[in-house]
């Protein structure tokens, strides 16, 4: 019987300002582009523009980017650590 649910711990622990901007930032990034390169696609692809709900993921993604850079910067600035916990849930679907 195949496992159709897993559960993975991406990162857990405390960082430095430094640290966690390294981690944080990068995984963010990546996801940005992932989306970027999922437009493009769908653009050269299938000549397709309703790119939208790619477009908003991509604005929400940015955001969040430059909220974390925030908080990193004021982590640093009032001499914080960061703890970081992150999970993700993976759930295999059957193709219909």
């Amino acid at each position: 019987m195949t496992k159709t649910q897993q559960h993975v711990k991406l990162i857990e622990g405390t960082f430095t300002p430094s640290e966690a901007a390294d981690i944080l930032i990068s995984m963010i990034s990546k996801k940005i582009n992932f989306h970027k390169l999922q437009r493009l696609s769908a653009l050269e692809q299938y000549c397709d523009d309703n790119t939208v709900h790619l477009d908003d993921r991509i604005e929400q993604l940015k955001r969040a980017e430059e909220e974390t850079k925030a908080l990193i910067v004021n982590a640093r600035n009032e001499g914080y650590q960061l703890k970081i916990n992150g999970s993700v849930e993976i759930e295999l679907i059957k193709n219909d």
